[in-house]
């Protein structure tokens, strides 16, 4: 089946803003990071590894401590504390996975 004009024309007009999407990603994001290597990829991968490692052993930590009562407040903040640092590495690992995916990062050898 064939298109009609006004389809042919929003496809063109999609591929075009798409272009223009990852070129102005590609100039900004390599503005402010350079050229990315396989090491600073795979020390974001630690880093996020570590905070989970972390928040998880504090978890099991305060829970083997609890003896099922409630752990005290501060301890609670510090877990929150240790959440938010978690999910913010992660977030922004999503973040340098989509760049890379979108084809926005420069790499080096």
């Amino acid at each position: 089946m064939l298109s009609s004009p006004e389809e042919h024309e929003h496809r063109r007009l999609h591929h075009e803003l798409e272009q223009a999407i990852v070129a102005i990603n590609r100039e900004q994001i390599g503005a402010v990071t350079g050229p990315i290597s396989r090491e600073n990829f795979i020390n974001v991968v630690k880093m996020v590894a570590c905070l989970r490692a972390r928040y998880l052993y504090t978890v099991l930590e305060l829970g083997g401590r609890c003896h099922s009562e409630c752990i005290p407040t501060e301890e609670a903040l510090e877990l929150k504390r240790l959440h938010d640092a978690y999910t913010e590495a992660i977030e922004g690992f999503a973040a340098l996975e989509h760049a890379l995916h979108r084809g926005y990062l420069a790499f080096t050898a």
